[in-house]
């Protein structure tokens, strides 16, 4: 599993839906190149967890964006609720699932 350092979260209000967005450089983290895919998205706070199935959010559209900063997860208003608000998460990628790891404070 590839995963990108501790990104902070930041609503992008052009998004809809369950849809985020890295810098190119933090991709190269997950060995993403490709601008735009669809990922089946799960999230939540244990990896264990994750990677039984569990906070399955269903398909999401995620971005390569030179426009994002790097460091930076851009995310829907949408999916930010999802997150619980949280400020930071790392993107962590196994095979053709991303999951987006996070904690409460």
């Amino acid at each position: 599993m590839e995963h990108t350092k501790l990104l902070n979260i930041i609503v992008e209000k052009k998004f809809t839906e369950i849809e985020f967005a890295i810098h190119p450089n933090d991709g190269e983290d997950l060995d993403l190149y490709t601008r735009d895919m669809k990922m089946d998205l799960y999230a939540g706070q244990s990896i264990e967890k994750l990677n039984k199935g569990e906070g399955q959010l269903g398909e999401s559209d995620f971005h390569l964006l030179n426009e994002c900063q790097m460091g930076t997860l851009l995310v829907s208003e949408k999916l930010l609720m999802k997150l619980n608000f949280s400020e930071e998460a790392v993107v962590i990628r196994n095979k053709d699932k991303v999951y987006l790891a996070y904690r409460d404070f």
